[in-house]
């Protein structure tokens, strides 16, 4: 790979940690003829990449501006699980050897977008996920009930906690934790959860991301008081009525993920889980 000539920085949180090893992660790229910028959420960034100091909740926050402006984004983990890392703060030299080296890939990752019914002109931009889509009960003690179509066509009425769709990047995450199945990231599909359904019979369904899916909450038992939200990458929520419509597919654009030479999916996922 062609190594990188401006790298912008980013630190979930301010800690005394953190700030050092930004100090650190500025000096050595600096030193190694790397023009280093800190990154501002409120303007464009022109730099050729982005690096995340935090956990996956620092990297799912830059994760759509990265996208869109085609920037290669990178996770140096100060958090806990640090699925989307690509080293910890360990290693942070052997990172920047390997940057102006250019020995280092780019992961292709899938991203989601979302489209409400009605407000399709009320966001210059579609919303976009990179772990999932999830409609859901705003009130505890509630269930819902939601209409699941494929391409148009009726799968099934859940009657459940909520509804979730993952890319295969987030089915590690929230997905997970819901009983949904685990995907290889560049595999081309979708999963669709629901969450604590009320029947047995109620499991994951694994889709082609050609497809569209369309959730659609209905009344539950004549009753339409209930508040129903639905969140993307658990980062924001929004709130749908009734017979609204929530419209999702595999987005135009997609996340390319800094990778380093032996970090094999299998490996993450025996050291991340535990296996």
């Amino acid at each position: 790979m062609t190594p990188p000539r401006s790298i912008a920085l980013l630190a979930g949180s301010r800690t005394n940690g953190n700030r050092e090893l930004l100090q650190l992660l500025g000096s050595l790229l600096q030193t190694a003829g790397v023009s280093v910028c800190e990154y501002d959420r409120s303007v464009d960034c022109s730099a050729d990449m982005l690096l995340c100091l935090g956990g996956d909740g620092t990297m799912l926050a830059a994760a759509t501006r990265a996208a869109r402006q085609g920037m290669v984004l990178g996770g140096i983990n100060t958090g806990h699980l640090g699925f989307l890392s690509v080293c910890g703060r360990r290693e942070v030299e052997q990172l920047v050897a390997a940057l102006v080296a250019g020995e280092y890939a780019v992961e292709e990752r899938a991203m989601l977008q979302a489209t409400q019914s009605g407000l399709e002109d009320c966001y210059p931009h579609p919303l976009l996920a990179l772990n999932e889509v999830c409609l859901m009960r705003a009130q505890t003690g509630k269930m819902i009930d939601v209409d699941v179509e494929l391409n148009g066509c009726l799968l099934n009425r859940y009657h459940a906690d909520g509804v979730l769709v993952a890319t295969p990047t987030g089915s590690t995450a929230y997905s997970l934790s819901a009983g949904g199945p685990l995907l290889w990231p560049t595999a081309g599909v979708m999963s669709l959860t629901p969450i604590c359904p009320h029947s047995l019979t109620s499991r994951p369904v694994v889709v082609p991301d050609t497809m569209e899916i369309t959730l659609r909450p209905r009344a539950r038992r004549g009753r339409v008081e209930e508040s129903i939200i639905y969140s993307v990458d658990g980062r924001s929520a929004h709130v749908i009525n009734v017979n609204d419509t929530l419209t999702i597919k595999r987005a135009d654009v997609g996340l390319k993920l800094l990778a380093l030479p032996g970090n094999d999916y299998a490996a993450r996922l025996r050291a991340k889980l535990g296996w």
